[in-house]
């Protein structure tokens, strides 16, 4: 393998997966961005990805399983559409299973080789506290809690290899996107908070601290687990 590690970013360009290549640079990884939109920094290499289109993204990632520099890979990217179950829209939901569990799945088998070949790898998948249940959230829940539930199958298929695969389930986070849905002031957003021990919401660069971790030396001996960056919120739910 070269020198420089390189690590494999799915929606790189903004919120969480724009601080976890940030994080990644500054750890002295390469970073390549699957992303529509250009990542701010220059020293990401971009790869124009839009997961909604099936034949474009089996494209990219057919190149992807060319490279021999490969080190790991972090599925963030993901899409949540509200639809009450009273009301199910087959549209919706198939439309958010296959960016958030078929494109992983598609990456995953393209990039894991690569990792055997090379003996040695990190996969992260970012999953999401609602796997724990969230109203409206049918697709959303069942996709994040497949997510996490690969990462527990591809460890005991891959730990041989030495490659260690991981969830992160990260409770309310302060992105762009989160604000606009919760705006400050608003009741829904004062819920959220009263729920978190910490008495704030998480920020991007929190989940992308675990993701640096999880790619690190020390966390060469944790696998197969779904780690909750939630400020306690899952608190009374998860199971001991």
């Amino acid at each position: 393998m070269p020198d420089k590690k390189m690590v494999i970013v799915t929606g790189g360009s903004r919120g969480i997966g724009a601080a976890t290549c940030e994080k990644l640079l500054s750890k002295g990884y390469g970073v390549i961005s699957l992303s529509r939109t250009e990542p701010a920094s220059t020293d990401i290499l971009h790869l124009p990805c839009d997961l909604t289109d099936t034949s474009g993204r089996r494209a990219v990632f057919a190149n992807l399983s060319k490279r021999d520099d490969v080190f790991g890979l972090v599925n963030n990217a993901g899409v949540a559409t509200p639809n009450l179950i009273k009301e199910f829209d087959h549209q919706i939901y198939a439309g958010v299973m296959d960016v958030n569990t078929t494109s992983v799945v598609e990456l995953s088998a393209a990039v894991v080789p690569l990792l055997i070949k090379n003996k040695q790898g990190r996969v992260v998948n970012i999953s999401s506290e609602l796997i724990l249940g969230f109203a409206t959230r049918t697709a959303y829940s069942a996709s994040k809690a497949a997510v996490a539930s690969f990462a527990k199958t591809w460890a005991l298929e891959l730990g041989k290899y030495n490659i260690c695969c991981n969830a992160i389930a990260p409770g309310p986070v302060e992105t762009e996107l989160f604000v606009k849905n919760n705006p400050p002031g608003s009741a829904i957003r004062q819920q959220k908070l009263d729920k978190i021990p910490l008495g704030r919401f998480g920020r991007p660069e929190d989940v992308a601290n675990m993701v640096a971790f999880l790619m690190s030396e020390e966390a060469s001996f944790i696998t197969g687990q779904t780690l909750y960056v939630c400020g306690g919120s899952s608190l009374g739910s998860v199971p001991i």
